[in-house]
């Protein structure tokens, strides 16, 4: 039985009205007989029907006035236990139909659960369209994930590694030889029965003694440059099927362009190459800018701007959306410690006619005097006693500049009579010159001594 006491503890204020109530039930009244019914058989008398019937009423609302309500306790008990079997029976039944059928096997488990979620939604009014008419896709628009992206792509990618020889004089009078090597990527775009042609950067290739591409199993052959163009900071590579058969190499993978003028801000995207010269990996994120403007070595690119991790050795790979298609040739990254993913691609559009001339025709004529170097600026103004000109850091051996005569540390405050105000004057002038004239140069040597050279312009692509 119920146990008052845990719902109601006052037990005993309320004791006397609930021994009334248990006595005044309807079994008790049948067992025992009312406190007055000897007044009632002395009262008794012969009377007329009507009499009789209404005394009779008049007994029965006094009885029923009489008879004890439930307590509160009593009605309490009553609702709590209350039940409602129908439901009850009918739930159960569900239950077990359920059950039944998830015991059938491991994929009615979830038929199962479809028809209790179903039951619930029908309950509450819910509309469910029919499981047979929807289409399981990724989150990708074609449905490949970025595993499958991956395996798509990467095949097609190569590492670069470079050799870089020449030399470097020190205060103008120290001459020493140096080698360096470089880490960069590349992408087969074409291949035919004689050679297989790779897109890259410029600046990973050039200077270059000595290249060799790496395929995926880590196979390396020489390649050697087909064609350059510097303000576009591209490069085409080959490598012949000879080599590549001799080293193993039966087959290639070739990348396919997509139309990277139909990206949209915030799309997903995957860049792939040697970062830090440790091998092929590859780095997600989306495309953050589809215009933006930055400076390579003098030259100004318009670039798509990503959020995909981009590193030293990166230079030269692949930018792949969610198709698998390369829409860019990464190219530099934002070299700062104030900032993260920001990453730069050459467009695919502005790639593909570029490497495809350059594989067709060869390297473009491209002058230049064979030095790298830097602006003067307010900081170092004072050392070299010059406010403007072109601080020479590089000089390029057998090249122009150095059979003229410049050396490390000049700098060059005119070109062919105009005066030259920065690094960036320099490089416009000189792209402007033509192949194989002959340009008179004015520098200051140590920052006091004038020097007047002539330097015969060469071609850079030959």
């Amino acid at each position: 039985m119920y146990d008052f006491d845990d719902v109601n503890p006052k037990k005993n204020e309320n004791e006397e009205q609930e021994q009334e109530c248990i006595e005044g039930s309807p079994e008790e009244e049948k067992r025992e007989p009312f406190q007055d019914e000897e007044s009632i058989e002395m009262e008794a008398k012969v009377i007329s029907a009507e009499e009789a019937e209404s005394k009779q009423a008049e007994k029965e609302n006094e009885t029923k006035e009489e008879m004890p309500r439930p307590s509160v306790r009593e009605y309490h008990y009553e609702e709590k236990v209350k039940k409602t079997p129908k439901k009850k029976k009918g739930w159960a039944k569900f239950i077990a139909g359920c059950l039944i059928v998830s015991i059938a096997g491991g994929g009615s488990i979830g038929a199962g659960y479809g028809a209790v979620q179903h039951y619930f939604q029908k309950e509450n009014g819910v509309q469910t369209t029919n499981v047979t008419d929807t289409e399981k896709i990724s989150f990708l628009t074609d449905g490949l994930s970025t595993v499958d992206i991956v395996k798509k792509v990467k095949p097609s990618v190569v590492s670069v590694s470079t050799t870089v020889t020449g030399t470097a004089k020190y205060f103008g009078k120290y001459t020493v030889p140096y080698e360096s090597e470089g880490a960069g990527s590349g992408v087969i775009f074409y291949s035919d029965d004689s050679k297989v042609a790779i897109a890259t950067n410029n600046h990973v290739i050039e200077g270059a003694s000595s290249i060799f591409v790496t395929f995926e199993g880590n196979i390396s052959v020489s390649a050697k440059v087909i064609g350059t163009k510097s303000e576009s900071d591209l490069a085409v590579l080959s490598v012949s099927w000879d080599d590549l058969k001799a080293a193993g190499i039966t087959s290639v993978a070739t990348a396919t362009f997509g139309d990277s003028d139909a990206l949209e801000v915030g799309e997903y995207v995957i860049a792939i190459g040697n970062a830090m010269g440790m091998g092929l990996s590859a780095t997600d994120g989306i495309i953050s800018m589809k215009e933006q403007t930055i400076n390579v070595d003098g030259n100004a690119l318009k670039v798509l701007q990503t959020s995909a991790a981009i590193n030293s050795g990166n230079s030269g790979g692949a930018l792949v959306n969610s198709k698998g298609e390369v829409i860019g040739i990464n190219t530099a990254k934002y070299n700062s410690s104030m900032a993260e993913g920001m990453g730069y691609a050459i467009p695919s559009n502005s790639i593909k006619p570029i490497v495809e001339e350059l594989l067709e025709s060869g390297t473009q004529p491209k002058p230049y005097i064979g030095i790298t170097g830097t602006s003067i600026t307010e900081e170092n103004a004072s050392l070299y006693k010059l406010p403007v000109g072109a601080l020479i850091m590089e000089v390029t051996e057998n090249g122009p500049a150095a059979n003229a005569g410049l050396q490390v540390g000049d700098v060059i405050t005119q070109y062919d009579g105009k005066t030259v105000m920065d690094m960036d004057t320099l490089v416009e002038l000189v792209n402007g010159t033509e192949i194989g004239k002959k340009v008179d140069v004015h520098a200051v040597r140590d920052g006091q001594k004038s020097i007047d050279l002539k330097i015969k312009i060469g071609d850079k692509n030959q």
